[in-house]
């Protein structure tokens, strides 16, 4: 799919049914004295890991369009480990970034000859490998999404969103921060929404009057 690197990606579901999030990762059990599975309140790497899809499944069925915005896995295991991760989580639809760690996400978009991974042959539940950086209009709505959070991003003066993960939260209450949260971006990953936030709690969370750092204006003739 050569349109994913100009065309934005186009998604029609109910709100409820639309849900982002990132830095899942998933088996990351590293010998720090406070490592992440326990700054996330979890005892154990497994209790971590069960937890993610748990949490994941708990917002997500058979009908869900997923966005997930990069470092979802770690570890050995590679295309095998991938794949049963996603076996596991409930969604019809789902957008992968690699984000900065590429374990398993690299082994499974090896194996494809397109972008698309058919989780167990089943053609009703697709992954779709995308880069970092994605445009889409979700419900009529532009989103730029990237595994890092973007500053001033494609049709911000015309009300685009962007949504990112890793930074794990810790831009919030930097000076950095409490500027650039005062545009339309957020952090979904997991430090931020332990569960998954859909298209409709997002959308009430972001204020109508808000800055932003775009040069263009609303006239402005761009993809949004």
């Amino acid at each position: 799919m050569k349109g994913l690197f100009y065309q934005p990606v186009r998604v029609e579901a109910k709100n409820h049914q639309i849900l982002f999030w990132g830095c899942l990762h998933y088996g990351h059990n590293p010998k720090w004295d406070v490592p992440i599975w326990r700054r996330r309140g979890f005892n154990s790497s497994e209790e971590h890991d069960e937890g993610i899809i748990r949490n994941w499944n708990s917002r997500a069925t058979d009908k869900t369009v997923g966005f997930l915005l990069g470092d979802i896995m770690f570890g050995y295991g590679g295309e095998e480990k991938f794949n049963k991760l996603m076996s596991r989580l409930n969604f019809s639809r789902v957008f992968v970034m690699s984000g900065n760690h590429v374990a398993g996400w690299h082994q499974a978009f090896q194996s494809v000859d397109s972008n698309t991974l058919y989780v167990d042959g089943n053609y009703s539940k697709e992954v779709i490998f995308v880069p970092n950086y994605l445009e889409a209009y979700v419900n009529g709505q532009p989103i730029v999404m990237c595994h890092y959070a973007i500053a001033s991003w494609n049709g911000q003066s015309k009300g685009a969103w962007m949504l990112h993960s890793h930074s794990h939260g810790s831009l919030y209450g930097t000076d950095l921060g409490k500027v650039l949260y005062t545009a339309k971006v957020m952090d979904v990953g997991v430090e931020r929404f332990l569960s998954p936030p859909s298209f409709g709690e997002i959308k009430s969370l972001f204020k109508e009057d808000t800055v932003s750092f775009d040069h263009h204006t609303a006239e402005t003739q761009n993809p949004f």
